[in-house]
């Protein structure tokens, strides 16, 4: 395990505000002083110190003038935006019926995907429920320990997890690392800091995971190259938002699929059979939905 003697990230980030912890993020990404974003800005270096401490709120002009500076993708900016208050902040779960909603939709994708792996998380990673492919493709391949709660970054980039059989480990880490960054500055949720704290000390993250990240293609689709005994396998792992606004809302759910790019099946029938049919996980409801009977 490495040791880091350098402040962590949610160290190097408190504020009261989502952007100021979003707009220092990638200040300290790209290594720029606060001087030298002043002037890119044309702002004072005193207006600079107030937008990361949460004294002062930037303008929407402002707010997209630094996702300009900052060179930040289609999704990244939306983030930016989004905790600048530029985007619509609705709960999925503002209403009974619409959690009911959520999980019928849940399940019903869930189901409809099979025989293929699907998967429902919450906005930091935590799976939710699962089908039976799923089940066939993890159950072999990770420490049953992190089956116990589990939770997708740690599934996909732990040592116990799937990190050891991926070709495209490191890049896929990074990318995912900085996906959840971006949801852990923008709420400040507690176990997002902690998630990320645990990523970064386990050793599957570089130092420079940020810089790395940043020069990724983001989208919310993922590979995930799996070496195997017939040589590499390509999977694209499929992700759709749900939740009541096509906006950056909290919180939503995740339904993810996973697929082989050569168009064979992920798991076999015998992989199937073997999953235990009253497995924990196998399309578990919200908790939050009262579904009708």
């Amino acid at each position: 395990m490495k040791t880091n003697t350098s402040p962590s990230l949610a160290d190097q980030s408190r504020s009261e505000s989502a952007f100021g912890r979003m707009m220092h993020f990638w200040r300290k990404t790209l290594g720029m002083s606060q001087e030298q974003l002043s002037e890119d800005l044309g702002v004072s270096t005193r207006h600079i110190s107030f937008l990361e401490t949460g004294r002062s709120q930037p303008s929407r002009l402002v707010a997209a003038a630094l996702a300009d500076c900052f060179g930040l993708s289609s999704r990244d900016r939306a983030y930016l935006l989004t905790a600048a208050g530029f985007s619509a902040d609705q709960s999925v779960f503002e209403t009974p019926e619409l959690a009911v909603w959520m999980n019928k939709s849940m399940q019903n994708a869930m189901r409809r995907a099979e025989p293929e792996p699907a998967f429902a998380l919450d906005n930091f990673g935590r799976v939710i429920a699962v089908n039976r492919a799923w089940l066939a493709f993890f159950l072999p391949r990770v420490d049953p320990a992190l089956l116990e709660e589990p939770n997708m970054y740690e599934l996909v980039m732990s040592p116990n997890g799937l990190r050891p059989q991926l070709h495209n480990g490191m890049a896929l880490s990074c990318g995912l690392a900085l996906y959840l960054a971006m949801e852990t500055l923008q709420s400040d949720d507690p176990s997002g800091w902690a998630m990320l704290e645990r990523l970064e000390a386990n050793g599957t993250l570089p130092d420079n995971w940020r810089q790395l990240a940043r020069r990724l293609i983001h989208t919310s689709d993922y590979p995930l190259a799996l070496n195997t005994d017939e040589g590499v396998v390509n999977l694209t792992v499929y992700n759709d938002t749900l939740s009541s606004t096509s906006q950056l809302v909290q919180p939503r759910l995740l339904v993810g699929r996973i697929y082989r790019d050569d168009g064979k099946r992920v798991v076999t029938d015998l992989e199937l059979e073997a999953v235990p049919s009253d497995h924990p996980l196998l399309y578990r409801p919200l908790m939050h939905a009262q579904v009708p009977e």
